[in-house]
């Protein structure tokens, strides 16, 4: 009996270690592309915000399908509607205040069937199948990673919880929409995943995407991003 209850006590605890050092295995990867995410994802909404104005006469074929714009024919209020545009996007394009974005921290896993959209993208590459329901979300913390460019993102728990007033609400602070993403979902040999991403700027506006990375030159990289839904 003694025997029994050493060696199932040695497998519980080889378990927990190997289910502890996989989650440490994800948080180390997320954390390498963590900047380049989100530099992919989000988006400075006052350049979103700001579409350049009509600039030229339209030009329609004889069905009345658009077929270009004559930008010779803009008059002189185009030309300095266009000079005051360029003249805004520079502004803010030099502006050096940092862009907050709202970040739910807590990665869940995706419960999406990736085995299609992984092999068409990762041939011959045999996604990993999870056999347990444990860990299906963490806390990331992403306190100390650098990002790149202006951005900067809060814990959403620092924003209003009701939906309804949440994008009313103003800000001392440039505030330009919302992040999130999904646990990563490796292959068998821990050199390709998959997971998935958003960003929304409002009610009706957002965006979000699939993402493949891959281990190249033991450095983890995005391979390619797929745009999934638009709002």
């Amino acid at each position: 009996m003694k025997k029994i209850i050493i060696i199932l006590s040695i497998i519980f605890f080889t378990s927990c270690k190997k289910e502890i050092t996989e989650l440490e295995f994800e948080k180390k990867v997320m954390a390498e592309i963590f900047s380049s995410l989100i530099d992919s994802t989000c988006v400075d909404t006052r350049l979103l915000f700001k579409p350049p104005p009509p600039f030229g006469k339209p030009i329609f074929d004889k069905t009345g399908h658009y077929v270009k714009t004559d930008s010779t024919k803009a008059t002189k209020e185009e030309i300095q509607n266009l000079k005051e545009w360029k003249d805004g996007i520079k502004q803010i394009e030099n502006d050096t205040s940092k862009i907050i974005f709202a970040f739910n921290p807590v990665l869940r896993r995706n419960r999406k069937n990736i085995k299609d959209n992984f092999e068409k993208h990762f041939p011959k590459i045999i996604p990993s199948e999870s056999k347990t329901e444990a860990n299906t979300e963490y806390r990331f913390e992403y306190q100390n990673i650098k990002l790149n460019n202006k951005f900067k993102i809060k814990d959403i728990s620092a924003f209003p919880s009701d939906r309804n007033v949440f994008w009313e609400t103003e800000h001392n602070f440039i505030f330009s929409g919302v992040v999130d993403y999904t646990r990563i979902q490796f292959d068998k040999t821990k050199n390709h995943g998959i997971l998935y991403g958003g960003f929304i700027c409002g009610r009706l506006c957002g965006q979000g995407f699939r993402f493949y990375i891959k281990k190249k030159n033991n450095k983890w990289i995005i391979d390619k991003m797929v745009r999934t839904w638009i709002s």
